[in-house]
């Protein structure tokens, strides 16, 4: 099927995209998101891409590792060029400046196809959770 080859894709390079910049480049990362991302990062909630990125700026050096990850397009969420929505979950382990040793974490992505491009996605919706 199609759909989900173009998905599977699309996940990872945006796995691959996605933790590369939020351990290298992080300044970048609130380029995928948009004012209304819906985003919940270990419980604690935020609106939107600049709310975020000043989160994100204050948090110490990271290094992921990721264990696996799984996507499924969502019909649901097409846009007039023909792609779907995706949703991602990805598991890992995250080592930060400050803390003695890798946590396990759990983060779910819901991708959205931006309605102008038929390739670019951005993230509707981030859950990350230490497990």
């Amino acid at each position: 099927m199609e759909v989900v080859s173009i998905a599977e894709r699309s996940t990872e390079q945006f796995v691959s995209l996605f933790y590369e910049q939020y351990d290298k480049q992080r300044n970048l990362l609130g380029n995928l998101y948009r004012d209304n991302s819906a985003i919940l990062w270990n419980g604690n909630a935020f609106s939107g891409a600049s709310q975020f990125a000043e989160f994100l700026s204050r948090l110490p050096a990271s290094q992921h590792e990721i264990t696996a990850y799984d996507c499924q397009p969502i019909a649901a969420t097409m846009n007039p060029q023909g792609t779907c929505g995706i949703l991602i979950n990805v598991t890992g382990m995250v080592k930060y400046e400050n803390s003695p040793g890798k946590q396990s974490f759990s983060q779910t992505f819901m991708l959205v196809p931006d309605q102008n491009q038929a390739t670019n996605y951005f993230i509707q919706s981030d859950n990350f959770r230490f497990v």
